[in-house]
């Protein structure tokens, strides 16, 4: 009497005949994608939703130092703080589903995106288009990038980007045809805060930035 033994070890199927063998190992390398890509949807998360944080720490800075300085710029700045700080919730309320959490060191972004708000509205009216036109494009970038990835493995969060990614792009627009690119404060400034954004969405989010951009170009 021939005996089969099937036996399930953290989704590996192994038994006698080299077709179980292979279903085995087919399984195994489908259960380790999903699980990389679940890790990927909640470093996004994670990442974009300490992103907005900064912003909304940074066009809060740029609305207190306004008050006095570019009073003509706070309506603009404060329907801006509100897009941000809806993105920001989107991307929290999206978190439950997907078993992700925020990044504990949100402090760093909540007191980095204050100084950059608060140094770039010292240059006034400039400094502030510059600032929001450095972010907007460092965002957009990585907007793309998670797109192209979720609309494969996750539908429902690549619409919710997309439609963040529309107000970000009006951000964009608005400050980039508010300011001339070839000024000399643009030229220093503009690549200091694109270079201050990046490293403090990497410190925040304690690396998880950086690891996501590497993965999503494996993918």
């Amino acid at each position: 009497m021939f005996v089969r033994r099937i036996e399930r070890n953290r989704g590996f199927i192994s038994c006698g005949t080299p077709h179980c063998r292979a279903l085995g190992q087919n399984l195994h390398a489908m259960e380790t994608s999903a699980d990389r890509n679940t890790l990927l949807i909640q470093r996004i998360l994670r990442v974009n939703h300490a992103g907005e944080h900064g912003a909304v720490s940074i066009y809060s800075a740029q609305i207190a130092r306004a008050q006095k300085a570019n009073p003509e710029l706070i309506p603009w700045l404060t329907e801006t703080l509100e897009h941000e700080k809806t993105h920001r919730a989107m991307f929290l309320e999206a978190m439950p589903s997907r078993a992700a959490k925020p990044c504990r060191a949100l402090q760093v972004w909540s007191i980095g995106g204050m100084i950059l708000g608060s140094v770039t509205a010292l240059f006034g009216r400039a400094g502030v288009m510059i600032c929001t036109a450095a972010v907007e494009r460092t965002v957009h970038k990585h907007l793309v990038e998670q797109i192209g990835f979720l609309v494969r493995h996750d539908p429902e969060l690549a619409d919710i980007i997309r439609s963040i990614q529309v107000e970000e792009d009006q951000h964009l627009q608005y400050a980039a045809q508010r300011l001339d690119p070839n000024s000399g404060l643009a030229k220093l400034v503009g690549p200091i805060v694109a270079v201050a954004t990046e490293l403090l969405i990497l410190i925040s989010t304690r690396g998880d930035s950086r690891k996501l951009k590497m993965d999503l170009e494996q993918v």
